[in-house]
Parts: structure tokens; sequence; C-alpha cells
């Protein structure tokens, strides 16, 4: 293990794990480049420590934290041990930060990303993670790894894999289509996040049922009468209005008498921590698919030593820590064979349980059935695709309409002068909404 002795800064608090959160000067292009052509890159200097970027922590007591601080108490003497710096909690500003990071001439500031799983793509087209090689494929969960892929080749591995689920206060039942939803909730009854952010264009995803294929828009009748149906629940008040982001919405539904909640398995954690009972099922039509992954950036002094930790943290135990720990959903099939009671420490001491054996056992469940279905598109132009999305809805949400399906016409129209330039990064796509 790196000896930590003399370490400049202050880094270091009571654990070895170095742990910052700050955001970085300026922001990135919405799409990183490449370095010069004809000109040779740098020879990037090995670092004493793994540089580790990631976003907020959202798990209960912060135990993805813990498991920084162990590969750093338990790695083997030829390991680095790894600074670990939080970026923005918002998911775009964070996505601007690592490119600014790791873009450019100059070597990367990071040696290890955790990006969300949309972005992959982005990042791997642009030239900036190495490709991971040797990779046990018949471990992960296939809809988790297949999101560390770009043009057949994978460049990331899956950290925590998410997947939008329904919680239904108990007693209310599971819905099976979004009509049923919407009518079972009553008014301001279904919680969901509804800002102008990427959570936004989540629950647009999971209303329409995905509406890609590949890069291609396909507005079918399901994703039609997934818009009929969210545009009526609108004008009839069953979704709550907030606008409301993943804290947020968490929040309302603890506080407020709403009878369902749209969000992630690890609000399973934080609903029981609040005394509220809740039951769990997979979304009407399926939940969109979401979580991090961890890659390595290209040119990188460190990729043996960053490789090593990126496979500490998918270890099979680590991950059913993760999950009964902090709610983390797994990467790996053999989490999903059996649940281990929370063995991490808070800084504190011992956590009491926030959920039972048996409870964890069938959110669990639920987040493997869940998966099975569970999709997101993959886009080197993603970000550019999820904004254009929220601009065409929003767009066609200020006209008047005369029904539910008359909405659903209209974003079609939108969405098919609007989101192919999109998908392909061409400026100013977002003008073709009107």
């Amino acid at each position: 293990m790196a000896s930590v002795a003399g370490r400049p800064g202050g880094m270091l608090r009571r654990h070895r794990t170095a742990l910052c959160v700050g955001a970085l000067l300026g922001l990135a292009a919405p799409l990183a480049t490449l370095p010069q052509q004809g000109k040779a890159p740098p020879e990037c200097r090995r670092r004493d420590r793994i540089q580790v970027a990631t976003g907020s922590d959202v798990s209960v007591n912060g135990y993805r934290r813990r498991l920084f601080t162990s590969w750093n108490t338990t790695n083997a003497p030829t390991d680095k041990d790894v600074d670990v710096v939080e970026l923005s909690p918002v998911a775009d500003v964070k996505r601007n930060e690592m490119l600014a990071a790791l873009q450019g001439d100059g070597c990367p500031r990071y040696d290890v990303v955790i990006l969300d799983s949309a972005w992959t793509a982005e990042f791997a087209a642009a030239g900036l993670l190495e490709p991971v090689e040797d990779v046990p494929r018949d471990r992960f969960v296939p809809a988790a790894l297949a999101t560390g892929q770009w043009r057949g080749r994978q460049y990331a591995l899956p950290f925590a894999t998410d997947v939008g689920l329904l919680f239904r206060r108990e007693g209310a039942p599971a819905p099976s289509t979004w009509s049923d939803l919407y009518d079972s909730a009553g008014l301001q009854g279904f919680v969901t996040q509804n800002d102008d952010y990427e959570g936004g264009t989540v629950s647009l995803l999971e209303v329409t049922g995905g509406m890609m294929e590949g890069e291609r828009v396909v507005m079918g009748a399901r994703a039609k009468e997934g818009l009929a149906a969210w545009w009526h629940a609108r004008e009839t008040q069953k979704i709550a209005e907030g606008p409301f982001r993943e804290r947020e919405s968490l929040t309302e539904f603890v506080t407020g008498r709403a009878r369902y909640l749209r969000h992630w398995p690890y609000a399973y954690l934080r609903l029981a921590e609040a005394g509220v009972k809740a039951e769990v099922s997979p979304l009407p039509g399926g939940g969109a698919l979401g979580g991090s992954n961890l890659a390595i950036a290209s040119r990188s002094g460190l990729a043996a030593e960053s490789r090593a930790f990126v496979d500490y943290l998918t270890r099979a135990d680590n991950q059913r820590q993760l999950f009964s720990c902090g709610g983390y959903a797994p990467v790996v099939e053999a989490a999903y064979e059996r649940v281990d009671p929370c063995q991490m420490q808070r800084e504190d001491g011992p956590a009491p349980p926030s959920a039972t054996r048996t409870q964890l056992a069938r959110l669990l469940g639920t987040v493997h059935l869940a998966l099975g279905s569970a999709k997101r598109p993959s886009l080197v132009h993603y970000a550019q695709f999820s904004e254009t999305l929220r601009e065409c809805v929003r767009a066609v949400m200020d006209d008047d309409h005369t029904s539910g399906a008359d909405f659903a016409d209209a974003v079609e129209t939108a969405l098919a002068g609007a989101l192919p330039d999109a998908v392909g990064g061409r400026p100013g796509a977002e003008d073709g909404c009107r």
C-alpha cells in the first residue's frame, strides 16, 4: 500500500480516502474534442495515488465512501491508494466538469471517472477512455455491462446499476398501465422527477417506453398512448406539480399524501429509514436504465493500478454490501443470489438496519426483474438528445390541446423535426421543435 506520510494540502482526514466536493474551473463544450491531429500526446507521469472523480454519494449514510476507504486500508503493497473528488450533484454540471478534466492536449486530471452510464458512448467516442480488456462478461448483469460499450468494444465496467421503480404506500395496488397508475393515484397522488434536467428526460423516456431503436426515433402506438395518458394526468392534477428532482420528490412522498413515487432503488432504504411503509414494483411498461460506470482515462499513468481498483469495486461481496448498506443495485449476477446483512460501519459507529433482510430480498428481486426490460438510448450526443427532447415537449406543452391524443400527435411532429438532428449532434437541433 502506498505510503501517505507527508501528503500535502491537508487532504487526509479521519480516513485515508481524501474526499473533496467542488467544481472545476470552466465548463466543457457539448462534446469533448480529441487532441490535435499530428501532435504527439504528452507522456503522463505516474502519480503516487489514483485520482478518482465521481458524483455525490446518494446512498444511505454514505456507504460508497466507506468502500473507497476500505480499498485504501486493505489493498496490497503493490496497489495504489485513491483520492476521491466528489463533483457537482447536478448530473449535467458533473458531466461538463468531467469533460473539462479529461479533454485537451494535456494529461487527464483523473485516472478513474465514475460516469453516468448514459455518457459512456460520448466519452469513448471522444477518445477520453481507455478500452477495457479481458472482461469476464458472464459475471455481469447484461444490461449493466452493455452501458459501458461503444461500437462493440468495452470502455467501462458498471459500478452500480439503476432502474426506475414504482414505490407504493402500503395497500396501494400495483398498476399494469400508466393510465391505471394515474387513476389510482388521485389528486396530486403521483410524485416523479419532473424538473428541467436529466431526470425529466428519464421520466419522458419511461412514459413513452423509450422512443428510440438504436439511433432511430420511433414514436409507436405505445409511446403515443403513454404521452396521451401523461398529458391527461397533468391536466387533471394527478401528478404532483413540483418541479421535483430526486431529493425533492423523495421528501414530497415522505411528508405528503401521495400514493405513488417513481424513484431509483436506493429510495427504498431512505423510505425505511424515515419510517414510511412502502411496497415496490416495476414501473408500468418498464423503467429507464440508469447507473454509473467505472472508466479509466486514456493516457492515465496508472492504468493497470486503476484496473485493480475497478475490479475491487465490482467484487460480488462489495456489491452485496453496497446494496444492503446503501441501496445501490448490484452489477454482478452473483450479488443477486442472496442478501448479506450490512457489515459496513458509519463514521460514528454501527448503523441500525433501515430495512429487514426480507425487505431487502424483496427489493433485490424487484430490481432484477425490472432490469430485464430496462433500457436507455446509447448515443454519442446523448446530452444534446436529452436537452432537445425536453425542449420539444415543453414547447408543445405551451400550446392548447383538445385531448391527450392531440398532444401526443403534436409531440410526435415536433420530435420528428428535431431529434434526428440532436442524435446526429447537429447545432440548433432544438429549433426544429416547432
